[in-house]
């Protein structure tokens, strides 16, 4: 497909793959068999997303064309809940704590069409992951922690949603070293930090769980934010850089760097422009981020004054999501 090269083309484009999946998606309304339909809405989505992404129109260039795909299949997609909540963020951000939950839970729906959409967006390897860097956080922490002989061991989680990688890693230690853990979670959401304390709270004490609601953009400016994350051992900022340009994003690593105490490791992840589910999540879900590769983050590192031979590049399982990693010197 040749990509369009005026607006109006593209509307014509994207019109005619949007028309092209309304057609199938009410052919799969007709089909009575279970595992059929779901081969059917998997292979309708393929298909126009092939040919929406052929378009060439990607990042928030792509806002405007993803609103001609709902206007013509809007009434469906949106029976889909996960693509709903991409779509229309209730919460007022992409990837809100109640989205986290429902990739980690595996949740559905319960309309047959909208069940069949869930299940694709879940096997979205975006979402697959989120829950593997839960798991790799999770197991960074508690492998510093039952290595750590302090006797108290400071997490700081920032931008910390529903809390599942801490609670991950507090079951993964034993009940003496899970005694040892002090979280502090940092989110704008109220609402996240009050589920994540829940949370917390059945597998370790209510005091050694500290929440702190704060803008997460304005944590580099003034004293506030820094005396907020002082003294950590693991410092983990698993989404927020996927949003923030460079000068931003160097300020706030080197924020976070000097956070740490000395021995102390942060971890700071990016989405990779691989992720293969990237035209699904801007032109279904109006959902932008800022793609990092391996050099890129290096480069970023330099940018914040961290060593280079202190930093490496770790991705976990799917490869999609990398993380910088730095561990602060030790005491000498």
């Amino acid at each position: 497909m040749t990509s369009p090269s005026s607006a109006s083309d593209i509307e014509v484009a994207v019109r005619a793959a949007a028309e092209a999946l309304v057609a199938e998606l009410r052919m799969v309304e007709q089909s009575a068999d279970q595992d059929d339909r779901q081969l059917l809405v998997d292979g309708a989505l393929d298909r126009c997303l092939a040919k929406l992404a052929a378009i060439g129109v990607v990042g928030k260039e792509n806002q405007g064309p993803s609103q001609t795909l709902w206007k013509v299949a809007g009434d469906l997609l949106l029976r889909g809940d996960l693509q709903w909540r991409a779509r229309s963020k209730p919460r007022g951000y992409a990837g809100d704590f109640e989205m986290q939950s429902d990739f980690w839970n595996r949740r559905e729906c319960d309309d047959p069409l909208g069940r069949l959409f869930d299940r694709y967006f879940l096997r979205q390897q975006a979402v697959e992951a989120v829950r593997a860097r839960m798991e790799l956080v999770a197991d960074a922490i508690a492998a510093r922690c039952a290595a750590s002989r302090d006797a108290e061991f400071h997490v700081v989680s920032i931008g910390s949603g529903p809390g599942i990688d801490m609670e991950q890693a507090a079951l993964k230690l034993s009940t003496e070293d899970r005694s040892r853990l002090r979280f502090t979670l940092v989110d704008i959401d109220e609402q996240a930090l009050d589920a994540a304390r829940l949370r917390l709270e059945v597998v370790v004490a209510p005091a050694q769980v500290r929440t702190c609601r704060e803008n997460l953009a304005r944590l580099t400016r003034g004293r506030r934010g820094a005396d907020t994350i002082a003294g950590c051992d693991v410092l983990v900022c698993s989404g927020l850089f996927d949003y923030l340009e460079e000068p931003e994003a160097a300020a706030m690593l080197r924020l976070f760097a000097a956070a740490l105490r000395p021995g102390g490791a942060l971890y700071a992840g990016n989405f990779a422009p691989h992720c293969t589910s990237r035209a699904y999540m801007e032109w279904i879900g109006n959902w932008y981020l800022i793609y990092r590769t391996a050099d890129d983050m290096q480069r970023l590192a330099a940018a914040a004054d961290l060593p280079a031979a202190s930093t490496q590049i770790v991705a976990e399982r799917t490869g999609a999501d990398l993380f910088l990693v730095y561990e602060a010197p030790a005491e000498q």
